[in-house]
């Protein structure tokens, strides 16, 4: 309407001419103003439309947290509300934790249980030691015996004694024997302790562990700054274990690396004149108002997707009809605003129209006419806003 109503200036000036000097006003008098009309329209048109993108498909994105319970059990208690702010470790609900706590205490017990049986190692190491050294000083005794008994032997002593002799030779093997079988119960006593004993402590240490994080599973906290929303369950219900059927929804907070963006889809044929750092207005339907106050945002593009999404294929065992994919897909773009205090004013899922003004087009003449331009579609965008808040419509449509 706008490019109509301005490229209309010629023959609007023929028709007043004509009329001032009286002269009928016929197609055939105004039929070369008519014919600059069209042609002016057409130009103007094809110059904005191509040069000023636009797109009707603009939102605010956002993510959700879906919340579920790792343990299945039955729900005890409920923590939040909707509209509760939540904050990370901060208890959402709770399940039933009855076989928990039994295995918390069973797997107690089996450590203090191996704990005594440590006391009771250590004892019997204890007695194994006092073993061998009892066994070593027989043996030593033995030695001895047989040390004078074998001198004896040596000199042929009138007070060798055969009987004597052999008696010490089997009192020395046996006590060597027997200091062997004290020293293999001291062994086994040391690996009892210091291996078989701290493994299987190692091993309940780890069942105690495990069944603490059981435990702990049935009470279901918060991960995030955020609000919870959509909360469905109540007590005596089974929570639900699968992120497709959550048990409430967070909204996380947004960081600094995470602004409130405008994510708006263009024309395939747009993609040439697109790109990165382009300028740009927004209007979102939840920024109307009567002042027209901050209706229509500033901002600027930061990303453009290079793929278009409409083509992707995944293997599904048949053969692709490239018919399927005769909707053409639109370019994805990322656009955040110009000043960070308007991001406040965007509101998650949000629906936008996104203006964008081309400021690559050169230093001439040409350039400067095709920026000049730029204001038709700047005045037909808040033109739009004011329609859609006046009928409460929306933004919602198509066209240019």
């Amino acid at each position: 309407m706008i490019e109509l109503t301005v490229t209309s200036i010629p023959f609007v000036l023929q028709i007043l001419y004509l009329r001032w000097k009286g002269i009928p006003i016929t197609l055939y008098n105004v039929h070369v103003s008519l014919f600059v009309w069209l042609a002016l329209a057409f130009i103007v048109f094809f110059t904005v439309f191509y040069y000023y993108p636009k797109s009707y498909t603009g939102f605010v994105p956002f993510r959700t947290v879906p919340v579920v319970s790792e343990n299945g059990g039955t729900v005890t208690a409920i923590k939040v509300d909707n509209g509760t702010r939540v904050e990370p470790g901060q208890v959402l609900f709770t399940v039933n934790a009855a076989t928990e706590k039994a295995a918390v205490k069973t797997a107690e017990l089996k450590l203090a249980e191996i704990d005594k049986s440590f006391g009771l190692a250590e004892a019997e190491l204890r007695s194994a030691q006092a073993s061998v050294d009892k066994e070593k000083a027989v043996l030593q005794q033995a030695v001895e015996v047989f040390d004078d008994q074998n001198s004896l032997r040596t000199r042929g002593s009138p007070a060798y004694n055969e009987r004597r002799y052999q008696s010490a030779v089997a009192d020395k093997a046996a006590g060597e024997a027997k200091v062997a079988q004290a020293q293999a119960l001291l062994d086994e006593a040391n690996i009892q302790l210091e291996d078989v004993l701290t493994a299987q402590r190692a091993s309940a240490d780890a069942a105690l562990e495990q069944a603490k994080v059981e435990l702990a599973k049935t009470t279901v906290r918060s991960q995030v700054n955020g609000v919870v929303d959509q909360l469905t369950l109540h007590i005596g219900a089974r929570a639900s274990q699968v992120a497709a059927k959550p048990a409430m929804l967070i909204v996380p907070d947004r960081d600094e690396a995470h602004p409130k963006r405008v994510f708006a889809g263009f024309s395939q044929v747009a993609r040439s004149v697109l790109y990165v750092g382009m300028p740009a207005e927004v209007a979102c339907d939840t920024n109307f108002n009567v002042a027209m106050v901050d209706s229509v945002l500033p901002a600027r593009i930061t990303a453009i997707q290079p793929e278009i999404a409409a083509g992707q294929i995944a293997p599904t065992g048949r053969l692709l009809e490239p018919r399927e994919f005769s909707n053409r897909g639109e370019v994805a773009v990322l656009l955040e605003m110009a000043y960070p205090e308007h991001q406040k004013l965007l509101v998650n899922g949000s629906g936008c129209i996104v203006q964008t003004y081309d400021r690559n087009l050169g230093h001439g003449i040409f350039a400067h006419i095709l920026g000049g331009l730029g204001i038709i579609k700047a005045w037909g965008l808040r033109i739009k806003v004011w329609i859609a808040l006046v009928t409460g419509v929306g933004l919602a449509g198509g066209g240019h």
